[in-house]
């Protein structure tokens, strides 16, 4: 049995095959005949607004939708449209599915009747947040999940013990990247009616241009909105950027209320594991660094996967399906008592020089110019590092970095230092 992952994140639904990503599209859909979903209709979403729809994964359910279709006649048959054309890319794999965080029972329910419809088996379906917390190896109670999609941004709770368990999940805003994108469309358009006399947003051809430069979500630099923008119409070419006064006042409303959500949810020291699109957040960053004691991971666009890879053999080998995951078992924990067992047994807790004794976390921090002291945070072991000053352990010269143990010995320079364990 192959498994397949698949994200559903109304910004980019991303697909994978092993190691492989099969597909990254947006939850869009175009009410055409036939409908068009993902890509497809992404790429005309701007030359047909009145087709186009991109709320069907964040208002997910069965009522009557407007523009209604026999095809389509509700959300939830748009998603099922979007569901079967995924299945036909891994139509061979069991699905293991990363469910948004603001999804509750009823939408779980509905989601596995879809992917039955769809003939998709569904080996599990997980919360993003407890996943990506098992790969996180943090230390603090409370561990917080930031993502953000076309509508919302997200917070999910994770609670620290032998188990990670999601204990809820909250709105942080009630808008995502749809809204500031808008927003920075009209920025640009002003900025070229001031220079270039020509608005964008007069023409469908170009307002989709604008749109689809914009919504980026895997854009490698740092905010939404960053970079120059540049629009063809009518065999001229109009360029624009940005000023970060731009990108920070289309966020004005946002980043308050996500800093706010977090300091209310986090209830003691806390980590925020803050997703590659949450990052994207003009001022965010900033911001977050402004709240004592908060702690922030900053994810890649390969985290999710990595995390899945880690846990994928433990799904393989359980015959079950259907499962829904909110709670894994805690590496950290088990790291953590490994550690400690190590430490109480092998590591070193002082280095000795001239008779005085001082504790080597202290110590580590004056000689990084001379040789490095580093923590190995797997097995609670010192190792030593070569700097500037030729060093030799126990009589042997050290040209790459080595573990060090109570009794060992260095001469750096004309010093002599002696390393100890204290219990």
């Amino acid at each position: 049995m192959t498994l397949a992952f698949l994200e559903l994140n109304d910004l980019e639904l991303r697909l994978w095959q092993g190691d492989q990503l099969v597909v990254s599209e947006p939850g869009w859909a175009l009410l055409t005949e036939p409908p068009k979903v993902g890509q497809q209709a992404l790429d005309e979403a701007r030359l047909q607004p009145r087709l186009a729809n991109c709320q069907f994964w964040q208002a997910f359910s069965t009522d009557p939708m407007p523009g209604a279709t026999p095809v389509a006649r509700h959300h939830a048959d748009l998603a099922y449209l979007q569901l079967t054309a995924l299945k036909h890319l891994a139509p061979s794999s069991d699905f293991v599915i990363g469910v948004p965080g603001h999804f509750e029972r009823a939408d779980l329910s509905l989601l596995l009747g879809l992917t039955d419809a769809a003939s998709i088996p569904v080996k599990a379906l997980i919360d993003p947040g407890v996943l990506l917390a098992s790969k996180a190896l943090s230390t603090t109670p409370n561990l917080l999940y930031l993502d953000v999609g076309l509508h919302a941004v997200t917070l999910t709770t994770v609670r620290q013990g032998a188990q990670l368990q999601r204990s809820g999940c909250l709105m942080a805003h009630n808008a995502g990247y749809l809204n500031l994108i808008d927003r920075l469309a009209n920025y640009a358009a002003s900025a070229l009616v001031r220079k270039s006399r020509f608005d964008p947003l007069q023409h469908a051809s170009t307002e989709q241009q604008l749109f689809q430069q914009l919504l980026q979500p895997n854009h490698p630099l740092a905010s939404l909105g960053q970079g120059l923008i540049s629009l063809h119409h009518e065999g001229v070419q109009y360029d624009v950027q940005l000023p970060e006064t731009d990108l920070r006042a289309a966020a004005a409303e946002l980043v308050p209320d996500v800093v706010k959500a977090i300091q209310a949810a986090s209830n003691g020291p806390a980590e925020v594991l803050l997703s590659h699109r949450a990052q994207r957040l003009p001022g965010l960053i900033d911001s977050l660094s402004l709240i004592p004691g908060l702690v922030t991971q900053r994810l890649t666009s390969a985290s999710l996967l990595e995390a899945f890879t880690a846990l994928a053999p433990e799904l393989t080998a359980n015959s079950t399906h259907n499962q829904l995951i909110y709670s894994l078992a805690n590496p950290a924990q088990a790291t953590a008592t490994a550690t400690e067992q190590l430490s109480t047994g092998h590591s070193i807790t002082h280095i000795v020089q001239q008779g005085i004794a001082v504790e080597i976390k202290a110590f580590s921090e004056t000689t990084a110019d001379d040789f490095g002291l580093i923590l190995d945070a797997v097995t609670g072991q010192w190792q030593l590092a070569p700097g500037n000053l030729s060093i030799a352990l126990n009589g042997q010269s050290v040209t790459e970095p080595c573990l060090l143990k109570a009794g060992d010995a260095i001469l750096a320079g004309n010093q002599t230092f002696l390393f100890i364990q204290v219990r």
